[in-house]
């Protein structure tokens, strides 16, 4: 019996709507965008690249995909008048590939590479699929599994994590793949592995797609785009990657993993899955328009990498689009839908992981809705809330190293970094939101530094505080203090 979970019509997207939650296929999730408040899957870095292949079917469904310039925009806000998606536009485009979308077509399952059966040696195992297993190294999350007695997953979360791996996926070693006699079991990361991803929101999920579709782009060498989905062909794992066409090419087809996911005997759950290297050759870069990148000392670029202990205020001057010590440009999104009458809420995903096998936190947080384009519609506030986290970051980077050098003169070990520092600035960036949005809120942009400098000595003597009495110790706390009040220049020797 052949096994079929059809992505279309089979409910595996979680959403909202007032307030209760309901499942959907994709079909229906379009069709009733605008009564859908929000999606809400479990699984930050699932959703940020459900988003991008969201963002590509809104393109084509509204025919976004087709204009630029002027016309481009006209053709968004005719759109958004409407208030909500043309269901004989969204049947045509679905109607169009009936069976491109189901999760376990034997010719051309959704988003993997069914030649893995047999160009693989063995599979990868389940755990190997979710990233909140263990497998090999890795630690274990949220469950104790083992490879020896792997849980199934059901069909529909199972989607969530293909997404997950495609996106964000490891590099280094995988499962081995063999191409036309030519064997590797090696892969470069997913195009947002380690990233912070950011996506405006509008007042219903219908606005949020819509707004989140930036505007269209040069096609690159005048290829057609195409999603994976949308090609007749296979991918040539040992030739060309796709191109970086737009907006299906970008949002859609930057995958460096293969997968093949193994369903059971009635197709509502995997238990076994290959994960492995879908190209050889390193294609084409992908301009991501959803992360914000900044230059590095040699005047490359870099997407902003996601920190697990680091707020997202924290990086609002980047959103924001202003002026710091490090070069950054803002995501594309945020420009292309700075007109727009928004609130200004986005959300951001981040997954915390390091370039190969380690998955450390991930997360998501929404922005209250005052900030993200008021350098478009208040440049002078803007510019008070750029300096307010820009003084912050200087307070807690001068708190640190004050701690840091503090601790040393105590024990004299250069090398030592001490219990301090971590005391010290985990007390401080603990309440350092607070203090930004009261001086968000009123306006006190001015008093920003003087307010971050009291809570980062407040910060010493609470790192300092068990040890006080001693004399040592004082002395140690003195210096710090004056370190953070005066830290020394570059090249003092201090």
């Amino acid at each position: 019996m052949t096994k079929s979970f059809d992505l279309l019509d089979r409910p595996w997207i979680p959403v909202i709507a007032g307030g209760a939650p309901e499942v959907v296929g994709l079909r229906e999730l379009f069709v009733r965008a605008a009564e859908f408040d929000d999606l809400v899957l479990p699984v930050p870095p699932a959703a940020s690249g459900l988003w991008r292949i969201l963002y590509a079917i809104t393109a084509r469904i509204t025919g976004l995909d087709a204009l630029g310039g002027e016309r481009w925009r006209q053709r968004q806000e005719r759109v958004l008048d409407d208030g909500a998606f043309d269901p004989e536009a969204v049947g045509a485009y679905f109607d169009r590939y009936p069976d491109r979308f189901d999760l376990f077509d034997p010719l051309r399952p959704w988003l993997q590479d069914p030649r893995l059966a047999t160009e693989c040696p063995k599979p990868s195992g389940v755990n190997k699929l979710v990233f909140d297993r263990p497998a090999g190294n890795t630690q274990v999350w949220f469950g104790h599994h083992t490879d020896a007695d792997a849980v199934a997953v059901p069909a529909a979360e199972a989607a969530w994590y293909l997404i997950a791996q495609l996106y964000y996926g490891a590099s280094g070693r995988c499962s081995s793949r063999e191409v036309a006699g030519q064997k590797f079991a090696n892969s470069t990361a997913g195009p947002l592995r380690g990233t912070m991803s950011y996506h405006p929101l509008g007042e219903n999920l219908f606005e949020s797609l819509m707004v989140g579709v930036p505007p269209g782009r040069s096609t690159q060498g005048g290829e057609p785009d195409r999603c994976p989905w949308e090609r007749d062909e296979l991918p040539d794992p040992l030739g060309v990657p796709w191109p970086a066409t737009w907006p299906g090419g970008v949002l859609t087809g930057g995958a460096r993993h293969a997968v093949l996911l193994v369903p059971d005997a009635a197709g509502e759950a995997v238990t076994d899955a290959y994960v492995t290297w879908a190209w050889r050759l390193p294609g084409a870069e992908r301009a991501d328009p959803y992360v914000v990148r900044r230059q590095n000392k040699e005047g490359g670029w870099y997407q902003l990498p996601a920190d697990g202990s680091r707020a997202l205020w924290r990086d609002v001057d980047a959103l924001l689009g202003g002026t710091s010590e490090i070069i950054t440009q803002r995501p594309d999104i945020m420009t292309a839908a700075a007109d727009l009458q928004l609130d200004g809420r986005v959300r951001a995903y981040g997954f915390d992981q390091d370039g190969q096998a380690k998955d450390r936190q991930w997360f998501s947080s929404v922005t209250p809705p005052i900030l993200c384009w008021l350098r478009e519609r208040d440049p002078v506030t803007a510019d008070g809330v750029a300096a307010l986290t820009r003084s912050a970051e200087t307070v807690g980077r001068r708190l640190g190293m004050a701690l840091r050098t503090a601790w040393r003169e105590l024990t004299n070990v250069k090398d030592r970094q001490g219990p301090w520092a971590r005391a010290g600035e985990a007390y401080y960036w603990a309440r350092a939101e607070a203090v930004f949005w009261e001086c968000v809120r009123d306006g006190r942009f001015a008093d920003g530094h003087r307010r971050f400098a009291h809570l980062g000595h407040a910060a010493v003597d609470h790192a300092t505080e068990s040890e006080a009495g001693q004399p040592r110790v004082v002395r140690a706390v003195q210096i710090a203090h004056r370190l953070l009040s005066n830290p020394p220049k570059k090249g003092s020797g201090t």
